[in-house]
């Protein structure tokens, strides 16, 4: 059966975010991910939900890795997968160098040979409960960790936008996590992780702002409500180059323009790269988009509801259960 997880709205109170674990498990979607920006902290959550849920998967996706040094890291790990075992995934990013010092403190952003360091360390720390890894001056450190009981070590993924860093997940992780990605881009970053894995187990995931309308004007209301989302990611190197390389420059430019001068940045994105990157329609509609992914290689779609309406939940509510498998 394919594969399905969900974003839950991850600026909910956490009150909601245990009522919408709770649904989408009784739905039978197979994880839920939680994306860590600038609110509360990731892991943290992930243990209350994972604590508050029976089968489900829970998923980090991602987490930055100048948020935190490497044993907090490693430490965070092993204390959620004792919440769950078997049922949780990590996810490390690189973050990006225009946030990176003014929510961390940290200059510029991590490298992808960075984040596979972090995942082979955390891995062996898990195993062996010493942890390796360096000094504020680079000097090697040794740190042996008590109290850990971690039996089934958790999914350990890699944010990845280019190949450079899809090589890294290849080698040393157990999947990796797209994010505003066309159908095309993850075909080609898929081939370059099949390449790089061979016959090993690696799970590809992608989040995809998705929204089942009922009518034009649902319809217009998610176009615009994404074209808020994207306005946003833009002007962010990472995202905004790359998608200016896949054909939509234009829309790039517009937009770093409009945020210059002050003005709506949303109002520059275009339709066509909306409908590139996330699925706005019928129900029909929008699961036939899930499933070019899945022939792209995705194996496991992320759901990121987008809401419409005048009543939030019940739009959220809405597409989830349409796209229940």
């Amino acid at each position: 059966m394919a594969r399905i997880g969900t974003a839950l709205i991850a600026r909910a109170p956490l009150a909601q975010l245990i009522e919408q674990a709770k649904l989408v498990e009784g739905l039978g979607y197979d994880r839920i991910w939680l994306p860590e920006i600038s609110g509360r902290d990731s892991f943290v959550s992930a243990a209350v939900l994972a604590t508050q849920t029976r089968s489900i998967g829970v998923g980090l996706g991602v987490v930055p890795l100048p948020s935190r040094p490497l044993p907090a890291l490693e430490m965070a790990t092993a204390a959620l997968t004792e919440c769950a075992p078997g049922r949780i995934a990590v996810g490390l990013g690189a973050g990006h160098r225009e946030t990176a010092e003014s929510q961390f403190g940290w200059r510029g952003s991590s490298t992808p040979e960075a984040v596979g360091e972090a995942v082979v360390a955390i891995r062996d720390a898990l195993h062996s409960a010493t942890l390796h890894h360096r000094g504020a001056t680079g000097e090697p450190l040794v740190l042996q960790l008590r109290g850990q009981h971690v039996q089934t070590p958790p999914e350990l993924f890699v944010g990845a936008l280019r190949e450079r860093m899809v090589t890294v997940a290849a080698r040393v992780a157990d999947g990796m996590l797209l994010n505003w990605v066309t159908s095309q881009r993850a075909a080609r970053l898929c081939e370059v992780a099949a390449a790089g894995t061979g016959e090993r187990h690696f799970t590809t995931a992608a989040y995809v702002p998705v929204c089942v309308v009922d009518g034009p004007q649902e319809r217009e209301d998610a176009y615009r409500e994404v074209a808020s989302q994207l306005s946003s990611y833009l002007q962010l190197s990472a995202y905004g180059d790359l998608l200016a390389e896949d054909g939509y420059a234009d829309d790039v430019e517009a937009v770093r323009a409009a945020r210059r001068s002050g003005r709506d940045a949303a109002r520059a994105v275009s339709a066509s790269l909306i409908e590139a990157v996330a699925l706005i329609g019928s129900a029909d509609e929008v699961k036939a988009g899930l499933d070019r992914l899945r022939e792209a290689g995705v194996d496991e779609p992320v759901v990121a509801p987008v809401t419409v309406g005048a009543d939030s939940a019940a739009s959220l509510f809405g597409t989830w259960a349409a796209l229940a498998e």
